[in-house]
């Protein structure tokens, strides 16, 4: 065999090994909690679970009533801590047929489907660099397996949106529309549109997203926009008084206000850094810089856009490392590209590396040490992007990307 033909070998054997563990990991998570509440533990799917019985139930509205979802949540776990629930109504109508199975198999099912759809749209992305884009992602999707996020889904459909336009095809404004369950991560890609004059992809994007929510008020009826309104109030205060665990997220918001800035100043920064941001995905179209790189900065750029972005979104950072991991690599020194895996495992695995330090905690002393800890992910997010665009901006040397 040639030395290209067991490199590829190679290749497989250790895409084949992380995915294999991929899997392994979301099946023992589904038996491990094989019921709502098991254990008095509940994770992110199970408020997917919960709202989707409300749903079932006509009650959808109740779901973004806190005292409803406290009052589920700790009759469940015994606990004071518990999920809001602030998606939008389009995502109540995904959610409403889990009920019909078991928790622990709609939770390895709809993990799984998602993982497959995630996994297929980065192989096709990366190619010959999916090791190197699999092994950087390895925290993040490690996260979101064992949560039940949807991060998986979002991260597919950023994906598609950038596999569609890579081959000219309008129907990128599927994925884009579909991002309507998570808005701001769809914000860079529609920037990207926009500037490059792809008025077919944001028109049909538009479209689905006024469809849905068409088809989300004739189900849920027109009470759901009020309830939804203020649940997205409700999540804005949360965020202020440090509700949420501030050390998971990645956001510019997270990282100053874990550094003591005022939650007011704080969200004017992050305002001003989601606008410079998608201001630079503009400029770069514009001036005609590779497609797989401004996808990438589009990509980048939907992570900075909202306040509220968890570690289980580095999914989206998975897209855009895919799309450029190739001239990461032809530019790198060694050492900047053992420096670029270490930033991704922090932005991606800050939370899970809290999560095992301190495991033999009670509850209240967990809370208590997370308010205290800073946003690292957030810095690691930062200085990748720096290096990042640091290494694209030399020339290319010995050879052409893989």
């Amino acid at each position: 065999m040639t030395e290209a033909g067991t490199g590829a070998l190679r290749s497989r054997l250790i895409a084949g090994l992380l995915m294999a563990f991929f899997y392994f990991a979301i099946w023992q998570s589904a038996l491990m909690l094989p019921d709502l509440g098991s254990e008095g533990v509940l994770v992110d799917f199970d408020a997917f679970y919960i709202v989707g019985g409300l749903v079932a139930e006509g009650r959808a509205v109740e779901a973004y009533d806190l005292s409803v979802m406290a009052g589920i949540q700790r009759g469940l776990t015994g606990q004071e801590g518990f999920m809001p629930w602030t998606y939008p109504p389009q995502f109540d109508l995904l959610v409403a047929a889990l009920p019909l199975l078991p928790r622990g198999i709609a939770y390895a099912l709809v993990t799984g489907l998602g993982l497959t759809l995630y996994l297929w749209v980065l192989a096709q992305l990366a190619g010959r660099q999916l090791v190197p884009v699999l092994l950087a992602l390895v925290p993040p999707i490690y996260v979101t397996l064992t949560i039940g996020q949807n991060a998986f889904v979002t991260g597919a459909l950023m994906g598609l949106f950038a596999l569609l336009t890579l081959k000219g095809s309008g129907r990128a404004g599927w994925p884009l529309g579909l991002l309507v369950i998570k808005p701001h991560l769809g914000i860079g890609l529609g920037v990207h549109a926009l500037a490059s004059g792809r008025w077919r992809v944001i028109g049909l994007a538009l479209a689905i997203a006024v469809v849905s929510a068409g088809i989300a008020t004739a189900v849920l009826g027109v009470q759901i926009w009020p309830a939804f309104r203020q649940g997205l109030a409700n999540a804005q205060a949360a965020l202020a008084v440090e509700f949420y665990p501030m050390f998971r997220m990645t956001s510019v918001y997270a990282l100053l206000h874990t550094l003591g800035v005022p939650p007011g100043l704080a969200i004017w920064l992050q305002g001003a850094v989601a606008l410079g941001a998608c201001a630079l995905v503009a400029l770069a179209v514009r001036r005609g810089l590779p497609l797989r790189h401004t996808l990438a900065m589009a990509c980048f750029a939907s992570a900075l856009v909202s306040p509220y972005l968890y570690d289980y979104d580095m999914t989206v950072l998975g897209v855009g490392l895919a799309l450029i991991m190739g001239d990461l690599r032809a530019r790198a020194s060694g050492v900047e590209l053992v420096l670029l895996y270490a930033l991704v495992w922090v932005a991606g695995g800050w939370g899970m590396i809290h999560a095992i330090s301190t495991a033999g905690m009670s509850w209240e002393a967990r809370a208590a040490h997370a308010r205290e800890t800073l946003s690292y992910g957030a810095v690691a997010y930062l200085l990748l992007l720096g290096l990042g665009a640091r290494i694209l901006s030399r020339p290319l040397r010995g050879g052409v990307p893989a």
